[in-house]
């Protein structure tokens, strides 16, 4: 009743006849079947036992192309399961002649050939393999995990590799004739122009120290920051320092404090300094920089701003820093570790500084930069929440002072405008510089746009269409300010602050603000580590830690072909990288004549799908994809196949793709495989690895039985190999050489 109930369900959902293939031939092979050669199976969990197979089981397939004569190859896949069980499974590729029955009173045929043993004589694999000692050293399911094959024009064979995940090399008699080909990381994140996103320590690693002192930014750069970000101010004699206000101490009514960020309220002699101002129109009362000179200022200590958050354990510890001293700092860490870490200054309150403070804050930053010879634009963003000095930076400060760095618009929220807009009587705010046109206008000065970070992921947890118009106006995003507590994170990143950070970066920004450095550059290592890794690559078996594995386990290539005109092949992750969209996996081009790896998109797991099965080409732009649940027999819930196409994409970035079958409802009129119900066929298996193009309307689809395992057509049946010929309801664009010649 259960399994009637789920064919019902399956024929339902898909809208059996919309998108339903007929099974229009049919064949199965033995799960008990077995080739030539010693006994098998002698491994189990990394222990050697007796064997349990008298020779070398033919099944599983992992993948499947046309041979000579009307035969086809089909590639075994590593073994009995997993790495530490398949030490003496042979890596092959058998020849297989297959007769399809097409009528209820005929019978299919499935007879195995002679077979390619995969192997490297020539000592091509760079690390221990199990038959390492031997003259032939055949390679087994212990030394990779093959999955997907194909033949180049020139008669090679390549094959993909889940363990590495690698791309393999192969004579077309089986002998390996280059190393294994590695993966590397290409993300393919939409940052402006391909390139890694910055990690900028917000007022250094403010989230673990007092902010803004040499210690904080310390910190930052010892967790990885690429920038660091100090609030600039000016004392009394002229001097930039960093705090992030140019009022040290806020104090109510009652005198008492409210916000600081140094000492000063304890100090007695300080006492009569308490003044009240208007900081950007608003009446504040405290303790102002510009009423101190530096050395007084050195005389105080830093607090915690944040003290009910954050503690007081750092309390009194540092000094105030300059300018002057944060450069030589940045200095000092370049000189003893070799990175070139940059500064990005902001110009806190331009307007109050010329016309309360008395300093036109922005030709202090160029003189200090430029006596400190510290003027490289790839280690400088200036930034402002005001729009005019950045304009008079670009025109004439920068210009007269003989240099030229980059400057970023900061924007906050659409409640908020730029104060020296606001003084001179002009009504906008913030939003009107996320305008089209106000972004535009911003590139006529800027290079980029510091952005707050909901217009970029808004109160909903949404990603807008902020980046990629930013983007088209060709600034650079950077985002503030990203933050590791949860009282900061939105609810759907359930206390996850490295989910807000992947968003955002998947959102496209260029860089990012973060009070927790050690974080942010923990998240962007992730798409800079060098190579894709599963946990079963050799390096890890050689003494690394698997946990820098970057693929889950069997997440590596699962589909692999070559393209119709021979040029390149195409691997198809199973699983998704870390750090990538939840159910996006990587579709990677290798390029035969250049050597070179490309990212050719990404393809989107549906909602029930958990890993692709297999890759094999349709057109130039065109490709079948297998996808599937994890589950077998009647628990099975999702068996279907794609067309994707590389050249058209989502609007989330992912490449397009069509239902073109659900293998979990196939019309079986004349029960040709036997188990129909009501005219409709389910394939229930775990894995199905092996779909090819036979003609414009007709595909072969066969299962990867996992010998010996049971339970794809019942709990206590073993799982044998079905062949089905599906012929689909529309017919397939054949690019020349695809498909049964």
């Amino acid at each position: 009743m259960k399994h009637c109930f789920a064919v019902l369900t399956a024929a339902l959902t898909l809208g059996l006849g919309a998108q339903a293939a007929t099974l229009v031939g049919y064949a199965e092979m033995a799960a008990d079947t077995f080739s030539t050669g010693p006994a098998t199976g002698a491994w189990a969990n990394g222990l050697r036992g007796p064997a349990r197979f008298p020779a070398p089981p033919v099944q599983g397939f992992s993948g499947v192309q046309f041979g000579p004569g009307g035969t086809y190859w089909f590639l075994s896949d590593n073994g009995f399961g997993a790495k530490n069980n398949s030490a003496d499974y042979a890596l092959r590729l058998y020849s297989v002649a297959l007769t399809a029955k097409k009528a209820a009173a005929e019978k299919g045929a499935v007879k195995v050939g002679n077979f390619i043993s995969l192997r490297d004589p020539d000592g091509r694999v760079p690390f221990p393999i199990v038959n390492e000692g031997t003259r032939e050293r055949l390679l087994t399911g212990a030394d990779f995990d093959p999955e997907g094959f194909a033949f180049a024009p020139d008669g090679t064979l390549w094959v993909g590799d889940e363990f590495g995940p690698y791309l393999l090399h192969f004579s077309a008699d089986g002998r390996l004739l280059e190393a294994p080909i590695g993966t590397p990381n290409l993300p393919g994140l939409p940052t402006l122009k391909g390139q890694t996103p910055l990690v900028i320590g917000h007022r250094g690693s403010s989230g673990t120290r007092p902010e803004h002192t040499l210690e904080a930014y310390r910190v930052a750069i010892e967790a990885g920051a690429d920038f660091i970000e100090p609030d600039l101010v000016v004392t009394k004699d002229g001097v930039l320092v960093a705090r992030h206000e140019p009022v040290i101490a806020v104090l109510d009514q009652a005198g008492k404090v409210v916000e600081a960020t140094a000492d000063v309220a304890t100090r007695p002699e300080f006492r009569a300094r308490v003044r009240t101002k208007a900081l950007d129109g608003v009446q504040v009362t405290g303790y102002f920089a510009e009423d101190f000179t530096l050395a007084e200022l050195k005389t105080l200590r830093a607090v915690e701003r944040l003290p009910a958050l954050r503690g007081k354990a750092f309390d009194g510890r540092f000094e105030i820093p300059t300018l002057a001293e944060v450069i030589a700092l940045v200095r000092d860490a370049e000189a003893n570790t070799g990175r070139k870490v940059g500064i990005y200054p902001e110009t806190k309150h331009p307007t109050y500084m010329q016309k309360v403070a008395g300093h036109d804050i922005s030709r202090l930053l160029i003189d200090t930069l430029v006596r400190e010879k510290f003027t490289d634009p790839a280690r400088v963003f200036i930034q402002s929440f005001e729009v005019g000095n950045l304009k008079a930076l670009k025109a004439t400060v920068m210009p007269a002072a003989g240099v030229n760095l980059p400057l970023v618009q900061l924007v906050s929220s659409a409640d908020e405008a730029p104060y020296d807009w606001t003084a001179a009587g002009d009504a906008r705010r913030y939003d009107a510089l996320t305008t089209d046109a106000g972004l535009k206008d911003i590139a006529t000065y800027a290079s980029g746009v510091g952005a707050y970070k909901r217009w970029i992921i808004d109160a909903q947890g949404r990603t807008t269409d902020f980046v990629p118009r930013a983007h088209s106006a060709g600034l650079l995003v950077h985002t503030w300010t990203m933050r590791n507590e949860p009282t900061y994170l939105l609810p759907g990143y359930a206390n996850d602050p490295e989910a807000e950070l992947r968003q955002a970066l998947w959102a496209g920004v260029d860089g990012f603000f973060t009070d927790f450095p050690a974080t942010g550059a923990r998240v962007a290592a992730q798409y800079t580590t060098p190579d894709l890794r599963s946990p079963q690559h050799p390096a890890f078996a050689l003494g690394g830690s698997s946990a820098a594995a970057n693929l889950p386990a069997s997440g590596g290539f699962e589909g692999l072909n070559v393209t119709p005109d021979g040029k390149a092949v195409y691997a198809l992750l199973e699983k998704t990288v870390t750090g990538d969209p939840a159910g996006q996996l990587r579709l990677m081009r290798y390029d035969l004549g250049a050597r070179t790896w490309t990212l050719a998109g990404r393809y989107a797991l549906e909602q029930g799908g958990e890993a692709i099965g297999d890759l094999t080409p349709v057109n130039g732009t065109q490709w079948l994809v297998i996808e599937r649940d994890n589950k077998q027999g009647a628990e099975a819930a999702f068996k279907r196949l794609y067309l994707l196409d590389t050249a058209v994409k989502n609007a989330d970035g992912t490449l397009k793709k069509t239902l073109v079958a659900d293998l979990l409802a196939i019309r079986d009129p004349q029960n040709l495989g036997g188990t129909a119900v009501n005219g409709v066929m389910r394939f229930p298996y775990v894995t199905i690895e092996n779909v090819l193009v036979l003609d414009a309307s007709t595909v072969l689809v066969v299962n990867d039985n996992n010998f010996p395992a049971t339970g794809g057509r019942g709990a206590a049946v073993q799982d044998r190999t079905e062949f089905l010929w599906l012929k689909l309801d529309a017919p397939l664009t054949l690019a020349p050489g695809v498909g049964r010649r």
